[in-house]
């Protein structure tokens, strides 16, 4: 299945939004490996919004989800990876993945992540071709190799 939907940077608008999604994607995962706690969750929010601002996803002109790419000299780093639940199954995580991947494959660049322990998107991972470099209590760490 095949969706439409358009990549934009995010902007100073859609900083609660990034909130709520975050909130609404990982909720049950942050709260069974840490706990969730609203005043250290914004904290974190604040703290990786002025690091660096994720693209957003757009479905119809509506921002459905999130993503971070980081250029390094020697892989890509992809993570906040969120998409609002309702749009969780139907496709646009792949088709956002893929072109990730056709990305790091042009530029002969591994792709690097990792994810909390618990959450599903895993699988989505392990499908496209990542594999599970290590783990600890809170995370998993993925590579997937050029070409793979």
């Amino acid at each position: 299945m095949s969706l439409d939907y358009t990549t934009r940077p995010a902007n100073a608008q859609d900083y609660e939004f990034l909130f709520e999604l975050k909130k609404a994607a990982e909720y049950d995962a942050i709260k069974a490996v840490f706990g969730w706690d609203e005043q250290i969750q914004r904290a974190l929010h604040h703290q990786e919004w002025h690091q660096a601002k994720p693209t957003i996803i757009e479905r119809e002109g509506r921002p459905v989800g999130s993503y971070l790419l980081e250029h390094h000299s020697d892989h890509l780093y992809f993570g906040r990876f969120f998409l609002l639940p309702e749009w969780h199954g139907k496709g646009i995580g792949s088709q956002v993945l893929n072109q990730v991947i056709t990305q790091a494959d042009q530029l002969r660049l591994p792709i690097k992540l990792c994810y909390l322990q618990g959450n599903r998107v895993g699988s989505l991972y392990q499908r496209l071709g990542f594999k599970r470099v290590s783990h600890n209590e809170q995370f998993v760490f993925m590579l997937r190799d050029v070409g793979v």
